[in-house]
């Protein structure tokens, strides 16, 4: 077997990361449903914790869900064709969430409008569906910070790259009115055909702009989706963010983010990427199994993983 890692651990899932070639191997030897994110780098997904460690509670076994290197359009394609009916489905991260996306023979209405699909699923006789459950994610945290409901709101969106286009369609289905996003270049502007698809106000600004507090403070949600550094405390960006009246960070390494770190202190509250990562692992889940976890229980397995709980 072509593989770089063969021990499947029943709460993490492998102790490494299979090859194409080792994971076909695998699943034909293996009886079902067999999964796997696929990625490049994929090694630190912490994907196989919430997946493995949720049909171990939940009663679902046999199961395995693995970490596959892979991204590129041929490695997503051959996964497609080979893949034995003993696979139930993919997690897909970067950066083969595009070919995802254009490699699959069905796509939902989600994953169509925003371009990009995290989640592989077989239809039977060859055919995949491709879905974007990084929405969900992003809904968990909304609901998460805004109990109450965003009916009509105002939110920011900081960054404009994969994780910045599920954020808005999930802000969409909050019945959020207007959105600014966030970013360092004119490519914010790539949003604002799927901000006004939505029936969404449009606006934007650098983020070396004078007014981004100003911005923020008029913010009822945040969520930033760019990288830890650089919107630290050191550039003033955290605390400016913390301004909103909710905040969401996706980001989960460094954990906690200044930008977490911030909003917390200014007393608002706060979702973390480790909840966006339960929620769109549990409509994986379902898709993978036909069986439902609880959003909270995954998001226990991924603190208790990571030494928070």
């Amino acid at each position: 077997m072509s593989a770089k890692a063969t021990t499947v651990n029943e709460t993490s899932g492998v102790s490494g990361v299979f090859d194409v070639d080792g994971f076909l191997a695998l699943a034909a030897d293996t009886e079902g449903p067999v999964c796997a994110v696929l990625g490049r780098p994929v090694e630190h997904s912490l994907s196989p914790v919430i997946h493995q460690g949720s049909a171990g509670a939940l009663g679902v076994d046999p199961f395995t869900y693995v970490r596959v290197e892979a991204g590129e359009p041929r490695e997503v394609r051959r996964l497609l064709a080979k893949a034995p009916d003993s696979v139930a489905g993919f997690s897909v991260t970067m950066p083969g969430k595009s070919a995802a996306h254009d490699l699959a023979d069905e796509i939902t209405d989600r994953a169509q409008r925003i371009g990009s699909a995290n989640t592989l699923v077989p239809l039977g006789q060859g055919r995949w569906q491709a879905d974007n459950t990084d929405v969900d994610g992003v809904s968990t945290c909304l609901a998460h910070v805004a109990p109450g409901g965003l009916s009509g709101g105002h939110g920011v969106v900081v960054g404009n790259g994969g994780t910045a286009r599920p954020a808005v369609a999930a802000m969409a289905a909050a019945g959020i009115g207007s959105v600014t996003v966030l970013a360092r270049s004119e490519r914010a502007l790539n949003l604002q055909s799927l901000v006004e698809s939505y029936g969404m106000t449009f606006d934007w600004a650098r983020l070396d702009d004078p007014t981004v507090t100003i911005v923020c403070a008029a913010a009822d949600v945040l969520v930033s989706t760019v990288p830890a550094q650089g919107v630290d405390r050191e550039s003033g960006l955290a605390d400016a963010f913390a301004r909103a009246a909710a905040v969401v960070d996706v980001i989960y390494d460094p954990y906690p983010t200044d930008v977490l770190s911030a909003a917390r202190e200014a007393g608002r509250p706060v979702a973390d990427g480790l909840l966006m990562l339960a929620g769109q692992g549990a409509e994986q889940f379902e898709a993978f199994t036909g069986v439902r976890p609880v959003v909270t229980d995954m998001y226990r397995l991924l603190l208790a993983h990571r030494g928070l709980e």
